[in-house]
């Protein structure tokens, strides 16, 4: 199973959104994020994969949930989730092109399918996990368990 991190940046009642130019989700709307190295924290992999893709920090990073995506492409991931606060300006990078949303006008129609599942759960700092069966990019059904309290992450 291939591990992996997307932070949402939410600042005010404004997200910050990447649209990924290339690799996994190119053609999307999403958070930053990627692939955990080997020997790498998914914490760590955050702090670096914010840096890559938006040639900015992040501070005050919180994990609020872990999603489990099945046959996506004939991979399964787990991804961990986390909201966090910048540091300093968001940057276009080879890897993807970052602009403010109103939370109100989110375009989960230019997102992957089951975005606008748990991402409202990350916008209300809700703590979740969830599981997503797929077929290539269709989602198929999912799971999702939400709660207010850090018992069960």
């Amino acid at each position: 199973m291939i591990e992996a991190v997307i932070v949402h940046i939410i600042k005010d009642d404004k997200i910050l959104l990447h649209y990924k130019k290339r690799g996994h989700g190119a053609g999307y709307w999403n958070g930053i994020g990627g692939k955990v190295e080997q020997g790498e924290t998914p914490e760590e992999c955050a702090v670096r994969e914010a840096m890559e893709e938006m040639h900015a920090g992040i501070k005050n990073l919180k994990k609020l949930g872990i999603l489990i995506f099945y046959d996506v492409y004939a991979e399964d991931w787990k991804v961990y989730v986390f909201r966090a606060e910048i540091e300093g300006e968001p940057k276009e990078s080879e890897e993807s092109k970052p602009k403010w949303f109103h939370i109100n006008d989110i375009p989960y129609e230019q997102m992957w399918e089951d975005d606008k599942y748990w991402m409202p759960l990350v916008i209300n700092e809700l703590k979740f996990n969830g599981e997503f069966w797929f077929s290539g990019k269709k989602m198929l059904r999912f799971k999702l368990e939400a709660w207010t309290n850090d018992e069960k992450i």
